[in-house]
């Protein structure tokens, strides 16, 4: 904002000039001073908070920038999803802390890149946690839910975990005062959507098996049911609560009850999208029942890029090249935005952003004061959020996986981080396509695209043009600053996988139910009536079912 002050006042309409008097002048420099500081303390004032915020957290599975109505997808539909965006402040430059779910959960939860919490896959170009991991997201991190129980909220989290499968990983181990969800993706166990010799999908209540395998039909309306209850009981008492929905949704193979089968013209996909909307819808209508909205922030964004390997059973990551399993922007590019009635000035907003921030700048809002032990790469946001401040990042580090793990012959010093973006320049030093993730193409000089100009990052600059210089250089020494931070810890998911470690609520099933995969406690629920584009399946009717190892748990010692 620019003001010129000045002892004469210029009547422009016809040229003349007339001194001010002495008083005159002095009025007009109290007023210019007024405007302006009441201009530059709107734009940097924070919302005045009369107790603290609760905090919603919608987080889908592989869901792809395209794949929602307010990112622009042509036929799927997205109502709930689009009503909160259009009445927040949607960002077109959000990016995910990994590539894929169980690096990009564990920077979610703790507001730190994967790389230094040592979940960043058994390869250098990446990987997750299997359903019998053996590690998880390491014990001496502190997590999202347990910095906010500083704060006297009340914690919940619904849906997907990824983080360890083990007893002392899961989320009531590490913050959640309550947890209902699969604690892996859905494709990580057999079930009547998706039917292996693996062991049986299971649904945990807390630390207990409630179901195994468990009925995908009926999962949605279960979390909808606990979110209710969670913000319910919350409210009612005058606690502040920390909800975290993590969708199952839309990770393969694309689920979706009698309700929305059939029901998208994109195919089961879209009605695994729209179911999931629906369920996002409900959880906010339980928020507004509370008569809590108006003191209610909430975020929305995607782990990941879509699973585009599974054709038509993935999604679209928009205008944007490469997918998930890719540092390419299809891979790490999410939809996302911030809700909150009356706080958050609804727009469109071009800041570059992370959901690693989403800890940082909650914290702050909740006045909870991080560990001073650690570094942390998520940002305050408030300033972004609030008076539409420039963003914090002077880059961000995008990671394929783990250095110097499994290298190919011919790099045995292999990097794992792939790319670096910088203000509106985004530099790869190695590339793979979808198609081949674990085939990364060396570049040298590094490829280098303007961003913001070229977000397809189909035109990369030329390497020998005085703009790619200056970028390179500035990149550069970024690089070397970042690694300079970096402390060795254990690659939790290169601890591999070991069979006891299955998550088993009946492990002795196969005497009851020798048809049947071992730590089956509901036989029937193999059977269940699922969608297909043209048969719909008979459904068995299970309202006389016995269930003889419904109440019974077990889970492996530490």
């Amino acid at each position: 904002m620019k003001i010129l002050m000045s002892d004469s006042i210029s009547n422009v309409g016809d040229g003349r000039s007339t001194s001010t008097s002495g008083v005159s002048s002095l009025v007009m420099r109290m007023v210019v001073f007024i405007t302006l500081f009441l201009h530059l303390g709107c734009a940097g004032e924070l919302p005045k908070l009369n107790s603290k915020p609760n905090v919603l957290v919608f987080f889908a599975d592989d869901l792809g920038y395209g794949d929602t109505g307010f990112t622009g997808h042509p036929t799927i539909r997205t109502p709930n999803i689009d009503k909160l965006a259009r009445e927040g402040m949607v960002f077109t430059q959000w990016y995910s802390g990994f590539h894929v779910c169980s690096p990009s959960r564990a920077s979610m939860m703790t507001g730190r890149l994967p790389i230094r919490v040592g979940v960043i896959g058994r390869l250098w170009t990446g990987g997750v946690f299997g359903n019998v991991a053996v590690g998880g997201l390491p014990l001496n991190e502190t997590t999202f839910p347990e910095l906010m129980k500083r704060g006297n909220y009340s914690t919940g989290m619904f849906g997907k975990w990824h983080l360890g499968q083990r007893e002392q990983f899961l989320p009531s181990r590490r913050g959640f005062d309550e947890y209902l969800g699969i604690p892996y993706s859905v494709d990580m166990g057999s079930s009547a959507w998706h039917q292996t010799n693996d062991v049986p999908l299971p649904l945990l209540r807390n630390t207990d098996v409630i179901e195994q395998p468990v009925n995908l039909n009926t999962l949605s309306s279960q979390y909808a049911k606990f979110a209710d209850e969670f913000i319910q009981n919350s409210t009612s008492s005058g606690t502040p609560f920390f909800l975290y929905a993590s969708f199952s949704h839309v990770h393969v193979p694309d689920f979706a009850d009698r309700a929305f089968c059939n029901s998208s013209l994109r195919g089961r996909y879209g009605d695994a999208v729209s179911e999931m909307d629906n369920l996002l819808g409900s959880v906010y209508q339980s928020v507004v029942k509370a008569g809590v909205e108006d003191n209610t922030i909430t975020f929305f964004s995607s782990d990941n890029g879509p699973w585009k390997i599974q054709n038509v059973n993935g999604g679209s990551s928009g205008l944007f090249h490469g997918a998930k399993e890719t540092t390419w922007e299809g891979g790490v590019r999410e939809p996302g935005f911030v809700h909150w009635p009356g706080k958050i000035e609804a727009g469109v907003n071009t800041e570059v952003v992370t959901t690693y921030d989403i800890l940082p700048t909650v914290t702050k809002l909740a006045g909870i004061p991080l560990p001073k032990d650690r570094v942390y790469d998520g940002k305050d946001l408030s300033g972004v959020i609030f008076a539409k401040q420039a963003t914090p990042h002077d880059c961000i580090f995008i990671y394929k996986g783990a250095p110097g793990l499994a290298c190919p012959s011919d790099h045995p010093d292999c990097p794992g981080l792939w790319a670096v973006r910088c203000g509106a320049y985004k530099m790869h030093f190695v590339t793979a396509e979808y198609s081949s993730p674990f085939n990364g193409v060396f570049h040298d000089p590094p490829l280098l695209y303007q961003i913001e100009n070229d977000p397809s990052e189909a035109y990369p600059l030329p390497s020998n043009s005085s703009e790619y210089q200056t970028q390179h250089e500035i990149i550069h020494l970024a690089v070397e600053e970042h690694k300079s931070t970096l402390t060795p810890v254990p690659n939790q998911i290169a601890m591999g996988g070991n069979i006891d470690f299955a998550v088993c609520g009946c492990p002795n099933s196969k005497i009851l139910f020798p048809n049947y995969p071992n730590c089956t406690c509901s036989p029937l629920y193999f059977e269940l009536w699922h969608c297909t584009s043209d048969v719909v399946h008979v459904d068995f009717d299970l309202s006389h079912a016995s269930n003889e190892f419904t109440d019974t748990k077990f889970f492996p010692s530490a």
